[in-house]
């Protein structure tokens, strides 16, 4: 017998909008897990991944301003609007 995992939100968030947390240079590895992607929105770094890795740590610096500018719209639109700020504002290099 297999075992089969229940669908949830996060299964439907990642189905709609997978490719373009890829677009904006988000590996899939950190989305996905829900709890794992909200703590590199957190941190700006895949804290998961230093843990396992520190020499392959996804950290939002590798991103560029126009991939920091879609994925703070994306977010903000549909998981969290108090993450828009925090990544436009934090994350970004340029105004």
């Amino acid at each position: 017998m297999s075992f089969r995992r229940k669908r949830d939100a996060w299964d439907d968030f990642l189905k709609l909008h997978g490719a373009e947390l890829r677009a904006c240079g988000i590996p899939d590895e950190v989305t996905a897990k829900r709890l794992r992607f909200f703590l590199f929105l957190d941190h700006g770094f895949d804290e998961w991944g230093w843990a396992e890795n520190r020499h392959a740590c996804f950290d939002a610096r590798m991103l560029t301003d126009e991939q920091i500018s879609r994925l703070a719209d994306l977010v903000g639109q549909h998981l969290d609007k108090s993450y828009y700020v925090t990544i436009s504002s934090r994350w970004q290099r340029t105004s």
